[in-house]
C-alpha cells in the first residue's frame, strides 16, 4: 500500500465514523439501529442497518477514489424534510498529504480526531430537532474530470453518482464545528442550516 493510499484510507475511516455519529446524533433513525463502539479512545456509534451501511460504504469507496487523486474538495451530509434541504454538514477537505515520519503511530492524528468527534456532539445545542420525516443524503464536490473518471470506471458502475445543478441561494446560518490540522490532512467542518 502506498503512502497516499494509507492517507486516503485514514481519512475515509474518519469520515465513516463521523457520518455514523452524525446520523445517530441527529436522530434520523431510532437509537436501536446503532451499536456503541470505541474508536480513537472514545465511545462512538455505528449503524447496524444493512441498507444504510451499504449506502455509506459505497460513498466511502467514492471518497477514497477521489482522495487518492487529490480531487475531493468537499463532502456534505445533507438532511431533507418535505423534499427541501434543511441542514447540511460540510466537510471542507483543505489538504490530504502522504503519511510522514512526524507522527508514525498516528498519536497526534488520533487525538485531533477524538477532539473533533467530541466537539461535534457539542454543536447539537445550536440546532433544531429534525422532523420525523427527515431523510439524509451524502454529496461530494469533486473536479469534473474526477467525476467523469469515477463514473466510467467499471468497479463503481453499481453505484453511479449524479451531477447536481442546484441553486443554493437559500439563506443559511453557519455553525462552525471544528478544524483539524494534522500531519496527514487538514479539514474544516461546519453546519449550514436554512433560516
Amino acid at each position: 500500500m502506498s503512502v497516499k493510499q494509507a492517507s486516503s484510507n485514514i481519512l475515509s475511516e474518519f469520515i465513516e465514523v463521523l457520518i455514523h455519529n452524525i446520523l445517530y446524533a441527529r436522530k434520523v433513525y431510532p437509537d436501536t439501529i446503532f451499536s456503541r463502539r470505541r474508536k480513537y479512545g472514545i465511545p462512538v456509534f455505528q449503524c447496524i442497518q444493512p441498507d444504510v451501511n451499504n449506502y455509506i460504504n459505497e460513498v466511502l469507496k467514492a471518497v477514497t477514489f477521489h482522495t487518492r487523486r487529490n480531487q475531493l474538495k468537499k463532502l456534505f451530509v445533507c438532511f431533507h424534510s418535505g423534499g427541501a434541504l434543511i441542514e447540511k454538514y460540510v466537510f471542507d477537505i483543505i489538504d490530504v498529504k502522504n503519511l510522514t515520519d512526524s507522527d508514525p503511530f498516528l498519536v497526534n492524528c488520533e487525538q485531533f480526531m477524538r477532539d473533533f468527534i467530541l466537539r461535534l456532539h457539542n454543536t447539537l445545542s445550536y440546532l433544531d430537532n429534525l422532523t420525523e420525516d427527515s431523510t439524509f443524503s451524502i454529496r461530494l464536490e469533486v473536479s469534473e474530470y474526477s467525476n467523469l473518471e469515477f463514473n466510467q470506471d467499471p468497479n463503481y458502475e453499481d453505484f453511479p453518482w449524479l451531477q447536481l445543478h442546484e441553486n443554493e441561494d437559500n439563506p443559511s446560518d453557519i455553525v462552525p464545528v471544528h478544524s483539524i490540522l494534522t500531519s496527514i490532512f487538514k479539514l474544516q467542518v461546519y453546519i449550514e442550516k436554512t433560516c
